[in-house]
């Protein structure tokens, strides 16, 4: 959490106490004033029989109100000097090593004022904030002046919850969620357009919108407007791990993309077993291969249920292509009861160099198999490996 304080005369910060006040960290160096944290004096009193200064704020106190979390707000304080002396005004040291501009006046003629610039930038810190500043004067009535500046560091616009995850799901299932998407300033929210991320299994995923009512605006404080997201998971979605993304642009110019992540698992009779083989994520990992000696791994495919003694497996599609993907015959194991089938998946010696991790510089390989199970028609396993030349 980074916010930043930026006061353009002088400044003393600090943080209001509070339950639910934000932590607030002032990020910079001091100007003007001793640098090793020893407080800069006053400015010098008037002597006796002096005409003395008067100071005057147009207001010490402004609300931002509600601010989205990339915003940045400005208030000038008008700083004025409604006696007959000179007023005389001075930057102080601060707690934080925050940034203190030079004065454009450290002398103040009656009749005249000053401008105090307060800018508020706040980058990822969410709740509500107080911040001080103090400005030292000569005015023996009133030898300091305390600014200060309040409000509500919010998104513009965010999604709850914005990640979905589904449970285990069996094969031929479906599902349904919500996602509540709340905006927080005045311009009504309005999606203007979404994309699954995953092209591979967004014929699975169906999106719809409708406003959010009053009781649904309530639940969430300084939600103004708002679009209840429904999301279906069709069934058919390939048996194993899934993963999809759902980006949804928007008409807010502070907030104009936010992303839903989606989890999951399909389930059924049929289970993958082997050493390498993440049965959470559905990845086999082979690490780091030579390309002059190749790899050779050997997985289970676990068939139990009534179909499993007429299982058959089809590979439809292997990438990349230098995967080399063979099932054998199937053999019965505890009695019967279960059927095992293996699958050997071989990168061959003298393979050219390659990058399949899921990193940026290259995606997973893909083994798809299709079944003869009325409940599991296709069966997905990621690889992860590398070949070095």
């Amino acid at each position: 959490m980074k916010t930043i304080l930026t006061v353009g005369l002088a400044v003393v910060l600090g943080v209001a106490a509070g339950i639910a006040t934000a932590v607030v960290r002032i990020n910079a160096t001091p100007s003007g004033g001793d640098r090793d944290g020893i407080e800069q004096p006053l400015p010098p009193q008037p002597a006796d029989g002096e005409q003395l200064p008067a100071v005057a704020v147009d207001r010490e106190g402004y609300d931002f109100g509600t601010m989205d979390v990339d915003a940045e707000g400005s208030r000038d304080f008008l700083i004025a000097n409604t006696g007959k002396g000179v007023l005389k005004l001075a930057t102080g040291e601060t707690s934080c090593r925050c940034t203190l501009s030079k004065l454009d006046k450290d002398e103040v003629q009656p009749g005249d004022s000053a401008t105090v610039a307060m800018t508020w930038t706040s980058n990822d810190s969410i709740g509500p904030y107080r911040q001080t500043a103090v400005i030292f004067t000569n005015d023996p009535s009133q030898p300091r002046v305390t600014l200060t500046i309040s409000g509500r560091i919010t998104a513009a616009a965010r999604a709850v919850p914005d990640e979905l995850i589904f449970s285990t799901l069996l094969a031929g299932q479906s599902a349904e969620a919500e996602v509540s998407i709340y905006c927080y300033i005045d311009e009504p929210l309005e999606i203007v357009s979404l994309k699954l991320d995953d092209s591979t299994t967004a014929e699975y995923f169906d999106v719809a919108f409708e406003t959010l009512d009053a009781d649904r605006l309530s639940e969430e404080p300084g939600a103004v407007s708002g679009q209840l997201m429904k999301v279906t998971l069709k069934s058919g979605l390939p048996q194993g791990p899934f993963r999809q993304k759902i980006l949804l642009s928007t008409n807010l110019e502070t907030s104009q993309t936010l992303t839903v992540s989606i989890d999951g698992t399909i389930g059924s009779d049929i289970a993958v077993v082997g050493r390498g083989f993440n049965v959470r994520t559905g990845i086999l990992s082979l690490g780091t291969i030579s390309g002059t000696a190749g790899a050779r791994r050997m997985l289970m495919l676990i068939v139990r249920g009534p179909h499993r003694k007429e299982m058959k497996f089809t590979p439809v599609k292997i990438t990349p292509d230098l995967l080399n993907v063979e099932i054998g015959e199937p053999t019965e194991i505890n009695n019967g009861i279960v059927s095992q089938f293996p699958l050997t998946v071989q990168i061959p010696k003298g393979s050219r160099p390659a990058n399949h991790l899921g990193s940026k510089q290259g995606k997973l390989g893909e083994i798809l198999l299709d079944t003869n199970h009325p409940q599991a028609p296709r069966l997905r396993i990621w690889v992860s490996f590398a070949v070095e030349g």
